[in-house]
């Protein structure tokens, strides 16, 4: 694993689950005979206003979320030098992504009646990817802050005398 976090591979593993629950769901919401649903009432999801932003698909959406954090995760894994940037992106897409989802899910028990099952997969998915997001991003910032407090203090400069 040369010596990369495992909280990373494990943020690449929750963003391909996610990109296949979201490309599940895309596929379903263009054919619904694919749709198979367990528990719940997905297809009264699927069906409810609250399924489309703009005639687009949500579930497209959480896809290409999915993807992007994949992509940056896969960024961060290569890219050591941008490890701290790249996180506090994923932490920022996974928090929105969380907070949608959280929107989502009101809607699904106050407004619309039915719960969907992938959808709330897709909801636990996001809300882990952003708490190991943040976590990692937690750990960052303090092995950076704390090279910093332990580093030595620079020498300092001596002030020149204007001349007279």
């Amino acid at each position: 694993m040369s010596g990369r976090p495992r909280w990373q591979l494990v943020s690449l593993a929750l963003a391909l689950a996610g990109a296949g629950v979201a490309g599940y769901l895309t596929l379903v919401a263009y054919d619904e005979s694919l749709l198979v649903c367990g528990l719940g009432d997905c297809a009264t999801v699927q069906n409810s206003p609250y399924a489309k932003l703009g005639g687009i698909p949500i579930a497209l959406l959480g896809l290409l979320m999915y993807l992007v954090l994949l992509g940056l995760g896969v960024v961060r894994w290569r890219l050591v030098h941008q490890t701290e940037l790249l996180t506090s992106a994923n932490t920022s897409i996974a928090l929105a992504g969380t907070l949608f989802s959280g929107y989502l899910t009101y809607l699904e028990l106050f407004v619309i009646h039915a719960i969907c099952q992938w959808c709330v997969a897709s909801a636990v998915i996001v809300t882990l990817l952003l708490l190991v997001e943040g976590w990692g991003l937690r750990q960052l910032l303090r092995a950076e802050t704390s090279a910093l407090v332990f580093a030595p203090a620079p020498p300092r400069q001596r002030r020149q005398q204007p001349a007279p």
